[in-house]
């Protein structure tokens, strides 16, 4: 479910983006494979990733439960300062040599956001008792 969420939540936080189209191919190409890829890969990926970290021994419910948080976290944490990052990446779009830089609220929201679900899922991966 997690994996479905983030699946649905990323693209939809990319609406309303419009990038310089690339001369060698029409926008509906571009969307296109940007789709394909992410679709595709991004499941393989997280797969991937699970599969390796299910190779070792004990329990998988600690690993399932860090995968789900931050695959939920991202999107929430990027949901309420989309308009800004969406303004700071057409404008970088438009002025190629200039590094993309967060202004401060969006950093304080992204780092405060993430470093408190960080925090919560530290004291419940310690506050959890496993293998008894």
């Amino acid at each position: 479910m997690a994996t479905a969420f983030f699946m649905i939540a990323v693209p939809a936080l990319a609406t309303g983006m419009k990038y310089q189209a690339d001369p060698r191919r029409t926008p509906e190409q571009q969307d296109k494979q940007r789709k394909r890829a992410f679709y595709i890969g991004g499941p393989v990926l997280f797969a991937a990733l699970l599969g390796a970290s299910l190779l070792r021994h004990g329990p998988a419910s600690p690993i399932l439960f860090m995968y789900s948080t931050v695959l939920i976290a991202l999107p929430i944490a990027i949901a309420p300062v989309r308009s800004r990052l969406i303004k700071q990446s057409i404008a970088q779009q438009h002025d190629p040599g200039t590094k993309m830089k967060l202004d401060r609220l969006t950093a304080v929201w992204l780092y405060s956001f993430l470093s408190v679900v960080l925090l919560a899922v530290v004291a419940v991966m310690t506050a959890t008792t496993y293998n008894k």
